[in-house]
């Protein structure tokens, strides 16, 4: 008996058997003006098109299709008659250097490459056609372009890449926050059924640090009007709960760093992260449009480039309001008076940051067009910029004299407002006196 034959595949059945190993269902056609994909099953059956790349035009079109294999959907389009069109963007096809597996490259962030797979969005994105497709059931492609406004026309929608990639970014945070969430959860849990519990004296319950932000993100979008009336209270009630400890923990943390000396890298990244404050400090709706913005004045040698620490925009007229920032060690005015007349000087601190902001706004009033010739939003204006400095403290300031010359010289500024870290955080508190009072009253 001859044992190999015992263990070997006949001949016909081993090449049945490295034909299926080796079979791709990719199939390119690459022509002057185009390159077409396809998902391909064998000769009697029609191929699939996935993908249609017009290189005259740089406009790409995309299927996403379900290519699992003995699923009830397969060959069947992921997103009912949904498909993708991308302009302005050049879209080639070529094989993955690591997996060797046909890839296609051009489009944002946001969507899956393999083709094999089926294209379309990465799962986590999925919530962009789900809610499309609940809200917008007639829409039949999505155009993805870089020089159009988003729009509707008729079954399309128009998204720019732009504010594509802010809603892939918003949907990343929400994750985010609701997950670390999660994990905090889960961790208390684990920790109090199996050390805390077990014992309490060496294992303390955690104090977990609270979160200022998730709860009211969670109340503001409630829609109230869709409730009963008795929750609709409640609800109100803990939405008024919420808006008063996310403003009473962010004055703690503001209170903290003003009583503590920082760098101003420091106060700039509290800020950052609060972008709310600037707005009410501001005393207008400006919105959060570039920190650390180029707004020009660059000499033939690469120097002199100015770069406000924030560079807001009007959220009705897209004005830009500028803001810079200074310690609330910095001094105000000087220490000694001016020829020993009760006047004082403004200090070299404030002097510095007013010359320095008032060359900011001529650069970005003279630089403007250039600069929204080459930016992403182009929907930004230049009129007579404001600014605002933020800076010192009031409390510093000990002498009636040295009082008024402060406020004789900064009520005196042209399209500038100054004001102080004490004066930002007195704002604060009034604002939480006046929210606590008004719960108080509907309780």
């Amino acid at each position: 008996m001859n044992n190999n034959l015992s263990t070997s595949l006949p001949a016909s059945d081993a090449s049945i058997s490295i034909e299926k190993e080796q079979y791709n269902p990719i199939k390119v056609i690459r022509t002057d003006g185009n390159i077409l994909c396809y998902y391909t099953i064998n000769a009697q059956e029609k191929d699939k098109l996935l993908v249609d790349i017009d290189l005259l035009s740089n406009t790409t079109k995309v299927y996403p299709t379900n290519t699992i294999e003995g699923s009830a959907y397969f060959l069947k389009p992921k997103y009912g008659n949904l498909y993708f069109i991308f302009e302005g963007s050049e879209f080639f096809i070529e094989k993955n250097e690591y997996s060797e597996e046909d890839t296609i490259y051009g489009h944002p962030i946001g969507f899956t490459k393999t083709i094999k797979y089926g294209l379309g969005l990465e799962k986590k994105y999925k919530i962009i056609i789900n809610t499309l497709l609940k809200h917008f059931n007639q829409c039949e492609s999505i155009v993805f372009t870089k020089t159009k406004l988003t729009s509707i026309i008729d079954n399309q929608l128009i998204i720019n890449e732009v504010d594509f990639d802010k809603i892939r970014r918003g949907i990343d945070r929400s994750q985010d926050l609701y997950q670390n969430e999660s994990i905090d959860a889960k961790e208390s849990f684990v920790y109090e059924s199996l050390l805390y519990d077990t014992n309490p004296s060496k294992y303390p319950e955690l104090k977990r640090k609270p979160r200022k932000d998730l709860i009211y993100k969670i109340l503001r979008t409630i829609d109230f009007k869709k409730i009963s009336h008795n929750d609709k209270q409640s609800l109100s009630n803990l939405k008024d709960s919420a808006d008063l400890s996310y403003l009473t923990v962010l004055t703690a943390e503001f209170e903290k760093i003003l009583n503590e000396s920082h760098i101003e890298s420091t106060y700039q990244s509290f800020f950052e992260e609060n972008p709310l404050l600037l707005t009410m400090f501001a005393g207008s709706p400006y919105v959060q449009f570039k920190n650390q913005a180029y707004i020009g004045g660059k000499s033939f040698n690469n120097t002199n480039g100015q770069y406000p620490d924030f560079l807001q925009k009007h959220k009705i007229t897209n004005n830009t309001f500028i803001v810079e920032l200074k310690t609330p060690q910095a001094l105000l005015i000087d220490k000694k008076p001016y020829r020993d007349t009760g006047v004082y000087s403004t200090s070299k601190d404030l002097s510095g940051a007013i010359s320095q902001l008032l060359t900011q706004k001529y650069q970005l009033e003279t630089d403007i067009a250039s600069l929204i010739k080459n930016a992403e939003d182009r929907e930004v204006e230049a009129y007579n910029v404001q600014g605002l400095i933020i800076i010192g403290r009031l409390s510093s300031l000990s002498e009636k004299d040295m009082k008024r010359s402060f406020e004789l010289f900064r009520n005196n500024q042209k399209n500038l407002r100054i004001v102080t870290y004490d004066e930002c955080l007195e704002q604060l508190n009034t604002f939480i006196d006046l929210l606590e009072k008004y719960k108080s009253i509907r309780e």
